[in-house]
């Protein structure tokens, strides 16, 4: 069982804990190695250890790195066979649908006859312009009162209101009038 995680540090020295190789005591060097497997570490000086020790991490890694590279030539169909045969068969209805949507596109097309957009000038030439109507005549004082005076469906308070308001030039009488209809109507 490994006790440590080895790594070599930017400067190339071997770590392992917090402190670099050569500066653990010969005893724990010792169980290092033996846990990572090195031959009669007993016999060999913490100089030794280490460096056998990093030779064998650097190994380690190369293989580790050997192996990515590997996995990333693999095709992901290969590593993964049931979602590529789910993303090929989605792939292929998204095809036959874009198919049919183009089939039906270039059906309707053949099927429908262009109609030319009318001009300004073909348009003046079928439809003769409208004329434009009299304006309506401003409505006097006068003839808002009278016009107030005999609606029915008006209450008292309301008509009154409604005199005043022309009488005080609050609103103009064609728009008091209009009012008064209206509050004739609600009732």
């Amino acid at each position: 069982m490994v006790s440590y995680v080895l790594n070599v540090d930017k400067a190339g020295d071997l770590k392992f804990g917090r402190k670099k190789c050569r500066l653990h005591k010969k005893d724990e060097v010792v169980k290092v190695a033996r846990d990572y497997g090195i031959p009669t570490p007993n016999k060999k000086t913490v100089k030794e250890l280490c460096g056998s020790l990093k030779k064998k991490i650097q190994n380690a890694e190369r293989v580790s790195n050997q192996i990515k590279k590997d996995l990333n030539n693999v095709p992901l169909a290969k590593l993964y066979p049931e979602a590529a045969k789910k993303r090929a068969a989605a792939k292929k209805r998204a095809e036959k649908k874009a198919l049919n949507k183009k089939v039906a596109t270039n059906f309707m097309k053949a099927m429908t006859t262009r109609i030319a957009t009318p001009t300004r000038a073909t348009v003046r030439a079928v439809m003769p312009m409208p004329k434009p109507q009299k304006k309506a005549m401003p409505l006097t004082k006068d003839e808002a009162r009278k016009r107030i005076k005999v609606m029915k469906g008006l209450t008292a308070a309301n008509r009154f209101r409604m005199l005043n308001k022309i009488s005080v030039n609050q609103h103009s009488p064609r728009r008091v009038v209009r009012i008064a209809r209206e509050l004739a109507r609600l009732r």
